[in-house]
C-alpha cells in the first residue's frame, strides 16, 4: 500500500468511553476540612467531648484557607486568648491547651496580626515553677547528678567486695542501673511530654534521694559530717525536684446527657 493511501485513510474515532476511564486531576478542596468557627462550636456544645478539644487544636495548627479572612481568624484566635474565655484552658489529649494552640496559629499570621498578642502571653507558660519540656541545665543537671551517684555506688560496691560481702555489692550495682534506666525514662518523659514515663521516673529518683539522705546522716555522726558533703544526696534531691513531673492536663467538663422527655 502506498504512503498516500495511508495518509488519506480514515482515522479511528476517539472512543468517548476510553477518555472517561482517564484518571482526573482533583484540586485540593479547601473546605475539606471543618472551619475554626465550626469547631469552636462544638466545643461549646453541650455534648462536647475529648475528641472535640483535639479537633479544635488540629484546626488551629492548620494554615487558613485562601479565601479565608485573615481579621476574622485573628479575632478568633485573639478570642481564645482571653484569659476570661474558658475553652482556652481546655487541654486536648496531648496536654496541649487550646490557648497555646491560639497563641502558636496567632503568630502564624505574622505580622500584622502576630503583634496584637497580649504581652502576658509572650512569656513560656510554668507548670509548677518550671516551664515545659526540658531545658539544657535539666539534661546537665541529671548528667552530673547521675555520673556522681555512681560514683558513690562503685565506691559502696568496693567497700562491700573488700568486707568479702559479694551479694550485698551486687545489689549496688542493681541499684545503679534502675537508677540511669529511670533518669533516662524521666528525661524521655519530659522531652516527649508524657506525664506516665515522668511518673514512673520521678518515683525511683525520689526514692534514690531518701535512701541517700538516710545514708548520710548516720555517715555524719562518724565524719564530723564530712559525708554530708561527700554523699550525694543533694543532687539527687536536687535532681529530682528539676525533673519532677508536669501538672496534670485538665479534663474537659463532662458530656451533658439530654433531658428526659417530657410525658404529658
Amino acid at each position: 500500500m502506498s504512503q498516500q493511501a495511508l495518509r488519506s485513510a480514515p482515522q479511528p474515532a476517539t472512543d468517548d468511553r476510553e477518555v472517561d476511564l482517564l484518571p482526573t486531576p482533583v484540586a485540593a478542596d479547601p473546605g475539606a476540612f471543618p472551619s475554626l468557627t465550626f469547631l469552636l462550636e462544638e466545643v461549646r456544645s453541650p455534648g462536647m467531648v475529648r475528641a472535640d478539644i483535639d479537633a479544635l487544636i488540629s484546626g488551629l495548627g492548620r494554615m487558613p484557607a485562601p479565601e479565608e479572612p485573615l481579621r476574622e481568624r485573628a479575632d478568633l484566635l485573639l478570642g481564645l486568648l482571653d484569659r476570661n474565655n474558658p475553652v482556652g484552658d481546655y487541654a486536648g489529649s496531648g496536654g496541649m491547651k487550646v490557648r497555646h494552640a491560639a497563641k502558636e496559629a496567632l503568630i502564624a499570621l505574622g505580622y500584622p496580626y502576630a503583634m496584637e498578642l497580649p504581652p502576658e502571653l509572650l512569656e513560656t507558660p510554668r507548670v509548677n515553677g518550671r516551664g515545659p519540656g526540658l531545658s539544657g541545665g535539666d539534661i546537665v543537671l541529671a548528667v552530673v547528678s547521675l555520673l556522681y551517684q555512681w560514683g558513690g555506688l562503685a565506691a559502696v560496691w568496693i567497700f562491700l567486695e573488700y568486707s568479702k560481702m559479694a551479694e550485698a555489692g551486687e545489689v549496688s550495682v542493681g541499684i545503679g542501673a534502675a537508677l540511669g534506666l529511670s533518669t533516662g525514662v524521666s528525661l524521655l518523659g519530659h522531652h516527649q511530654r508524657s506525664r506516665d514515663m515522668q511518673l514512673v521516673g520521678s518515683a525511683v529518683l525520689w526514692a534514690a534521694a531518701v535512701v541517700w539522705i538516710l545514708i548520710a546522716l548516720p555517715s555524719a555522726l562518724f565524719t564530723s559530717g564530712v559525708a554530708l558533703f561527700l554523699v550525694p544526696w543533694h543532687l539527687a534531691l536536687w535532681t529530682a525536684w528539676s525533673l519532677r513531673p508536669e501538672e496534670e492536663p485538665e479534663k474537659p467538663p463532662a458530656r451533658l446527657s439530654p433531658p428526659p422527655p417530657s410525658t404529658p
